[in-house]
């Protein structure tokens, strides 16, 4: 059995964005489980037409985080394969199946999907806010993940779920997919498994977002220093934020590069000037980006 895990945190009670989600997914779902996370959603009714199906609602409190519904929607989902999407993303066709088919021919066990923007700056825009990283593109495998998109086989998410981590926004799935790393589990990815993630709503949710982006660096490089070079962590972490202002020098200098090299320039190396400005603010912000916004 597949259960679909969607979270509504990131749409904030707005029923629109869910509405068109739903009826998007709804001739892939065969006989899916859904389960719908949410802190208040109206319209039950016209959302389970929209779906073809009775959803299962699971009510959150309102200070429940983005990674909470996560783990609290694969506490009340049943399926031997969990598949999670956010509200605010678009699957294409056939995500469904390409998410989860590997794992149900026991050829994976966690399954990444590839989330993307959409227009004319998309490609760029998701090197720089959705990259996937990988030492040997031939094994078709990934060292991240994104949890607006992946899947997972019940038992190694039943093992390994989002960590609670205080200082951090929206980093959880990346430090989940070091401890997996660290558990000998690849991650699968699925080039079919497209979901188009929806732009901020807004200048003041770009801002929101990036600032908060920008404070995840300094908090997930320790992560990632301590699992790929224990022995430089110490002097990482006497660095304070430069390690992570370099990180964010270095996606520039090839964020540029892309802009450059494949268009379009004038937007494309204003997007990424503009993303690494804000980001750095958030960087060198942290933690009281957190205080403030998170």
């Amino acid at each position: 059995m597949i259960s679909v895990v969607i979270e509504s945190w990131n749409v904030d009670g707005r029923t629109a964005p869910l509405e068109r989600l739903l009826r998007t997914l709804a001739p892939q779902l065969g006989d899916a489980e859904l389960v719908v996370t949410h802190t208040g959603i109206p319209e039950r009714a016209r959302l389970e037409r929209a779906a073809g199906r009775a959803i299962t609602w699971l009510a959150l409190p309102a200070t429940a985080t983005y990674y909470d519904h996560k783990n609290r929607g694969f506490a009340a989902a049943a399926g031997d394969i969990v598949a999670f999407l956010d509200a605010d993303c678009d699957p294409a066709p056939g995500w469904l199946e390409a998410i989860t088919a590997p794992i149900a021919a026991g050829q994976a066990r966690v399954v990444a999907g590839a989330t993307t923007y959409r227009g004319a700056l998309a490609t760029l825009a998701s090197r720089l806010d959705f990259p996937y990283v990988t030492f040997d593109k031939t094994r078709g495998t990934v060292l991240n993940f994104f949890a607006n998109n992946v899947a997972f086989a019940r038992d190694v998410f039943a093992a390994h779920r989002y960590p609670t981590i205080a200082s951090m926004y929206h980093g959880q799935c990346q430090v989940l997919a070091l401890q997996l790393r660290t558990a000998g589990i690849p991650i699968h990815f699925a080039a079919d498994a497209r979901a188009t993630h929806a732009w901020p709503d807004g200048i003041a949710e770009w801002l929101t977002v990036r600032l908060l982006r920008g404070a995840d660096t300094v908090s997930l490089l320790p992560h990632v220093v301590a699992h790929f070079a224990p022995r430089a962590a110490r002097t990482v972490s006497r660095l304070g934020r430069g390690p992570a202002l370099a990180v964010l020098g270095l996606r520039a200098a090839t964020g540029g590069w892309l802009a450059l090299r494949d268009g379009p320039r004038a937007r494309g190396l204003a997007l990424v000037a503009a993303v690494t400005l804000v980001d750095a603010l958030g960087a060198a912000g942290a933690p009281a980006v957190y205080r403030a916004l998170a």
